[in-house]
């Protein structure tokens, strides 16, 4: 009888020593990441089912007790990056830094400006270098991955005759909400205009994300995006100011 209590009390010992193992896996802090994949071995598929191939590469490339707390992705890549964006803890991701299958993993943080002088910044001349050899470029959309933009009367964005149509392969498009009138704002100069938001929220938390002004719309509220935009793209010849 002392010998099956005694199995028995084993027993519920392994069974809460399990338990507290998952619990503690559970809680083991998660941050978002954006995980670049080689393009041989990148989740391929079309758009709806690419995010389900991106879970699929995790399970097939984390060990069975690094699968909790399970990866949450956001985001999947296919173009100019393969990859994905996703929710992971730091045991993960340094697992899936040391495959070879993976380029890098890149934490989604806030970066500081570096300045407002960008041109000069980056040693750009309208009479020599890189901007007289572009060419002007007509034929190429560039996209900015930034804070948004701000293109109301904005002479760097407004609508140029000049400029044809874009490239035919172009799928961009350009969202509406009740900050930002795309049908208003977009022009043949300004072609797509979109946000994305999930890690953003995710770092923020539901409640702080749900109050910010700016989290769900392509505006820029703090002109980052458009000192960008402009500096890549913008038209020549205007007075560009810093949200110009």
């Amino acid at each position: 009888m002392a010998g099956l209590a005694g199995v028995v009390c084993l027993l519920l010992l392994l069974a809460a020593s399990s338990v507290a193992a998952v619990a503690a896996a559970e809680a083991e802090f998660r941050s978002s990441y954006i995980v670049h994949v080689a393009a041989e071995h990148a989740p391929q598929s079309t758009r709806p089912r690419l995010l389900a191939r991106s879970y699929t590469f995790l399970r097939d490339s984390l060990p069975a007790h690094m699968l909790r707390p399970a990866p949450r992705v956001f985001y999947a890549y296919a173009h100019a990056a393969t990859g994905f964006a996703a929710r992971l803890t730091e045991r993960q991701v340094a697992h899936l830094a040391s495959q070879r299958s993976v380029l890098a993993v890149v934490p989604d943080e806030t970066l500081q400006l570096h300045t407002t002088l960008t041109p000069s910044f980056l040693g750009l001349s309208p009479s020599s270098g890189l901007l007289p050899r572009s060419n002007g470029a007509a034929d190429v959309v560039i996209s900015v991955i930034d804070s948004g933009i701000y293109p109301m009367d904005r002479p760097s964005f407004a609508a140029d005759a000049s400029l044809p149509l874009p490239p035919s392969k172009f799928r961009g498009t350009c969202v509406s909400t009740p900050s930002f009138n795309g049908s208003a704002y977009c022009n043949n100069k300004l072609v797509g205009a979109r946000f994305f938001y999930e890690g953003m929220k995710l770092r923020m938390g539901v409640a702080a994300f749900s109050e910010a002004e700016d989290s769900l719309s392509p505006l820029d509220t703090n002109g980052q995006g458009s000192h960008t935009a402009s500096t890549a793209a913008g038209s020549a010849g205007v007075d560009a100011s810093f949200f110009n």
